[in-house]
């Protein structure tokens, strides 16, 4: 049975074209112009911002002097949404430290129950080269996934390609032993590498919709698996996988013209798709459709398509070192983004079932990929899987959940305007709850924590969201009410 599941998983590598740079002439950034843009590596130093940092389930992780730069009413929301879903969670600041540094500490912490972390920031990123032997294709590229598999061993034993250039260590790892099953899960906000202003204004609008989402979500949720030539003949298969997280999934994948970036752009991106994954070949900074045009980074911002997931079947369309990285843009340069997962090289998602079953059972978005990441790994790290594979990353706050609406309980029952009042909404610690009758306030389980008659003021509510819900004269009304502290 075994040898029969090393066939199958070794004809999609074989089978499957992969997701490259059709630009012959194009060098990405190398690892040396990356660290001359960085400052120098410091001991590492974490300074907590909020919350406990030891024990934790969460961390969000900021470069050094951040949280000065950003509105601490936002990130206190943030961090009161994040523990409203059942996670403890504190905001620290890290030094520009080596990544070897950086990923001790989170092996220390994992041991006390750390299950996942975002970078905020400009955090500095490990880099890995592989080499693919049957394309004859070799590439150097930042990967995150160092910070999830916290015991494997991360090896430097070539001065260039492995095989090709000269045994010795040039700060690139190059192969890979031990037990590499992901220990936790990662996601990056980097907003730096896009020219559209402020750094923290861009962040500061992503937490506030972030926020939103998590109040709102999106009433009906609906995807867009869009299949350029190369992929066109699985396009089913494709779609299939993302029906498990939504029922509603459009699938455009004619080997003619159907799929073009006039299309795209004009048709698809202004569609409202909750949920875009679109398959084509791809550099950092642009799709290039068969038979074109292609769409770049800045057209994402231009467009400003209303969807909020994505899931980049695009070539280095995560590549988060790059200036103008198109899944920066998706993610922070619109008015929607939310999360997007994808590739910082040649490569990108293939076993899609393994991600999106657990999407939809309701796992956040860093709990499917770690889900994934272990389905990859079972049965051993193949270099084709390396090949694949080892530049993923997730763009965007790991703890958000696709489909937290469809598997919660929606009030429609109309009610009079403005039927309960809260004295601030968010509210730092105390808050007064009014309405015309009796209320009573639940937490996110649907436990009853306290209640009231008409007014009355709460000073001991935790941080967190909370459901309000009044009744009078046989009509009920539900708010949602955020505590931060």
């Amino acid at each position: 049975m075994s040898f029969l599941i090393l066939l199958l998983i070794a004809g999609v590598y074989d089978e499957t074209p992969i997701t490259r740079n059709l630009d012959s002439d194009f060098v990405p950034g190398t690892y040396a112009e990356y660290r001359a843009e960085q400052p120098e590596f410091t001991e590492l130093e974490v300074t907590p911002i909020r919350g406990d940092v030891r024990g934790s389930d969460f961390l969000i992780v900021m470069e050094e002097f951040m949280s000065d730069s950003l509105d601490s009413a936002l990130t206190d929301q943030w961090l009161a949404d994040i523990q409203s879903e059942g996670n403890s969670c504190a905001i620290v600041e890290i030094t520009s430290a080596d990544p070897v540094e950086i990923r001790a500490w989170l092996a220390n912490l994992y041991a006390d129950g750390l299950e996942g972390v975002v970078f905020v920031g400009d955090i500095s990123a490990p880099w890995s080269c592989t080499v693919d032997n049957k394309a004859k294709s070799n590439e150097t590229f930042p990967s995150d996934y160092f910070y999830m598999d916290l015991d494997g061993v991360w090896e430097d034993n070539w001065i260039g390609y492995p095989g090709i250039g000269t045994p010795g260590q040039d700060g690139i790892y190059d192969g890979w032993s031990g037990d590499l099953f992901p220990e936790i899960y990662t996601g990056r906000i980097v907003t730096s590498v896009l020219p559209l202003g402020d750094e923290y204004d861009l962040i500061e609008a992503y937490l506030t919709r972030l926020h939103e989402w998590r109040l709102n979500g999106d009433p009906n949720p609906h995807a867009l698996c869009y299949v350029d030539d190369d992929w066109a003949g699985s396009g089913n298969a494709y779609r299939a996988a993302m029906e498990k997280l939504y029922d509603d999934v459009e699938l455009v994948n004619f080997p003619t013209s159907a799929t073009n970036g006039t299309d795209y752009r004009n048709n698809r991106l202004q569609e409202g798709y909750t949920w875009i994954s679109p398959f084509v070949h791809s550099s950092a900074t642009m799709h290039q459709w068969s038979p074109g045009p292609s769409t770049t980074a800045a057209h994402i911002w231009f467009d400003n398509p209303p969807s909020r997931f994505f899931n980049l079947f695009a070539c280095s369309n995560c590549r988060f070192t790059s200036t103008w990285c198109m899944g920066c843009a998706y993610v922070f340069g619109t008015d929607y983004g939310l999360a997007a997962v994808g590739s910082a090289k040649s490569g990108a998602m293939l076993w899609f079932s393994h991600f999106y079953t657990p999407l939809g059972d309701g796992a956040s978005f860093g709990e499917a990929y770690k889900a994934w990441w272990n389905y990859i790994i079972a049965g051993g790290f193949t270099p084709s899987e390396q090949y694949w594979h080892l530049g993923m990353v997730v763009l965007g706050d790991p703890t958000i959940m696709p489909a937290m609406h469809m598997l919660g309980i929606e009030d429609d029952t109309p009610a009079p305007a403005q039927a309960i009042h809260f004295s601030a909404n968010p509210a730092a610690g105390a808050v007064t709850v009014s309405s015309q009758g009796e209320f009573a306030i639940y937490d996110m389980t649907g436990r009853e924590v306290a209640a009231g008659y008409h007014s009355e003021t709460f000073t001991d509510l935790k941080t967190g969201v909370y459901l309000v819900r009044a009744e009078n004269a046989e009509v009920a009304v539900t708010e949602k009410l955020c505590i931060i502290r």
